[in-house]
């Protein structure tokens, strides 16, 4: 199994390559889920001639770590970065990608505030980049317990939520404590991304509201907006995830093609 030594020790990764492939994603899941979740998003991708690289974040799937206790934003977007490198040694000259979603999203937001070279654009799924209302009371409680019917209406994934030993929806650990600065963060530098953008969002979502996303892909200058009409949270594994593979196949491929700018 591909690991590496990265922040918070040993980090599993998967990868599934295309054929050829014209661009390369590298994608941070969101609390409780793993790597093997995006099986089916990595079928979709590789039929259209993209590479999919996923890594476990820190305390979830098969990496090392307290259940659920990701360390900080800092040791996600390391991580991520070391991915990145990884994936740019295997595939030389092939544009690479940032995706993340809901908590990789808010990590992938602020790696392309800080520096986006080393991508051509970045994908952030069901991404609150500001703090949520709901937080303030949650980040209260001493553990963070979701509800799978906020997640997803996809009965397979839901299924896998419900019986796959790497996924969860409890843990004692709260990803809330790391989050806020973070935000604080975002809300000095975020406005300043010029690396193109795509927000990918269902309609529905009650973790990440839609508003963020809306507003964001009017703000920044190289942003756009996948939304998702009776979409939850969980929108890479949700119901129209077909839809959605689609959707971000196209753009990737449609950032990849046009002529490099400095970033």
């Amino acid at each position: 199994m591909p690991y590496f030594h990265g922040a918070g020790g040993r980090i599993h990764h998967r990868t599934w390559p295309a054929d050829d492939p014209r661009a390369a994603i590298v994608l941070l899941h969101g609390f409780g889920e793993h790597a093997g979740l995006y099986e089916r998003l990595a079928g979709a991708l590789n039929a259209r001639r993209i590479d999919l690289w996923a890594i476990d974040e820190v305390g979830h799937g098969l990496s090392d770590g307290e259940r659920g206790a990701v360390g900080s934003l800092d040791d996600l977007e390391a991580n991520g970065r070391r991915l990145t490198a990884i994936a740019a040694a295997e595939r030389p000259g092939v544009p690479l990608f940032l995706a993340g979603h809901s908590l990789g999203g808010v990590t992938a937001a602020l790696a392309i505030a800080r520096d986006a070279s080393p991508w051509t654009g970045a994908v952030l799924a069901g991404t609150p980049i500001e703090p949520p209302a709901w937080v303030a009371e949650a980040a209260a409680a001493d553990a963070l317990a979701l509800q799978a019917s906020d997640l997803s209406s996809d009965p397979a994934y839901l299924d896998a939520l419900a019986n796959d030993p790497l996924a969860f929806t409890e843990t004692t650990a709260n990803p809330l404590d790391v989050l806020p600065a973070g935000w604080e963060e975002l809300s000095r530098t975020f406005a300043g991304v010029a690396l193109p953008v795509l927000f990918v969002h269902g309609e529905l979502d009650p973790l990440a509201p839609v508003a963020g996303s809306r507003r964001w892909a009017q703000v920044l200058p190289s942003a756009s907006l996948a939304e998702f009409a009776g979409a939850k949270h969980d929108i890479l594994n949700e119901a129209a995830h077909a839809e959605v593979a689609a959707a971000i196949s196209a753009w990737v491929l449609d950032v990849a093609a046009q002529p490099a700018v400095t970033r």
